[in-house]
């Protein structure tokens, strides 16, 4: 029998002024493998239902697909393959259970061809469906590739979380992806309009650099008809940046200069999500199948989580009742790790 929680104890009541309720969709990318995304993305959405909101997991990596070994879930009834074949109808259909009553999983496919590369048709079906599930919270976990399926992904999502961690291969293909998402997302915004596609076009294909710098500049300078499209656009990508694996203040140093690096040549503004330390508790979990945060419910990076909660306006509870401290949010997960029991699902 689950236990039936009470928050009064712990939270205090107040308005969700800091979350937009139609921004219940978040992506998970990072551009390049070995950032720890996927980590990240369980625990995000346990510490989500651990508040008490329905979350459903959604395992993107179409053909890569990995949530299932992280969470020891061996015999999915249905997996994404499943829908994108049309096996089943609707993609809620494919929902597993876990331990926790309120997370719900969407699992992806093995690793071939046709589910790697679904058609334009069937990746667009299927990001349609991803919007229109049932739950409070939406967590879509891509893969770590910069394909036109992940920017895509990452670009439908109303809010999108990058992971890297200070290592210049991360780096760079957290660069890589941040530029594709962008220039693919202007070119959406403006595909109507050639003369704006020109302009987008010569930069991607002659790159940046000092006399050619910032594209919004250049689009800006060419057509007064577009601004107030353009602010839109600007407003609405807004990338929340998670460094992950951190050792040391150097990598807040790195994120500083990655964001007047981004502002100055692309024109737009990330935002800090959080620094999630070097833990090897999270190899520990990692290993075992287990989820972090329910294991390690004292450890560094579930502070650090909630942390990222609280920076991103998420530290509410289902009733909007504002979790105010870590301690608060630890006695939550304490309860919610005994559905768990860390048995194998």
């Amino acid at each position: 029998m689950i236990k039936q929680r009470d928050y009064s104890s712990w939270v205090t009541q107040s308005p969700l002024s800091e979350l937009d309720p139609k921004k219940k969709i978040f992506a998970v990318a990072s551009g390049k493998g070995g950032t720890g995304k996927s980590t990240f993305a369980i625990n995000l959405s346990l510490a989500l239902a651990t508040l008490g909101h329905e979350v459903i997991l959604v395992d993107a990596d179409l053909g890569g697909a990995d949530l299932s070994n992280l969470l020891s879930i061996n015999s999915p009834r249905y997996t994404m393959q499943d829908f994108i074949q049309g096996e089943v109808t609707y993609l809620s259909e494919v929902l597993e259970t876990t331990p926790s009553p309120n997370l719900r999983l969407i699992l992806g496919g093995s690793d071939i061809i046709s589910i790697s590369n679904p058609y334009y048709q069937q990746k667009m079906k299927l990001i349609r469906n991803i919007s229109q599930l049932e739950a409070d919270y939406v967590i879509v976990d891509l893969g770590p590739d910069i394909s036109f399926n992940n920017l895509d992904f990452f670009n439908a999502a109303p809010i999108g979380y990058l992971v890297t961690h200070n290592v210049d291969t991360i780096i760079m293909g957290f660069y890589r992806f941040l530029k594709a998402a962008f220039v693919r997302r202007l070119k959406q915004e403006f595909k109507d309009d050639p003369f704006i596609m020109n302009i987008i076009n010569d930069f991607q294909n002659k790159g940046w650099n000092r006399s050619r710098k910032n594209l919004v500049h250049s689009i800006r300078a060419a057509s007064r008809e577009v601004h107030d499209q353009l602010d839109e656009l600007l407003e609405s990508f807004q990338p929340r940046l998670v460094f992950n694996m951190v050792k040391s203040n150097s990598a807040k140093q790195t994120a500083d200069q990655m964001f007047s690096f981004i502002l100055q040549n692309f024109g737009f503004r990330l935002q800090t999500a959080g620094f999630l330390p070097r833990d090897d508790e999270v190899e520990k979990a990692y290993a075992r199948g287990e989820p972090y945060i329910l294991r390690y419910p004292k450890g560094n990076t579930t502070k650090a989580i909630f942390e990222l909660l609280v920076s991103s306006g998420l530290n509410y509870t289902k009733d909007n009742r504002q979790v105010t401290n870590f301690s608060g949010f630890n006695k939550l997960l304490k309860i919610e790790a005994q559905n768990w029991q860390f048995l194998k699902i």
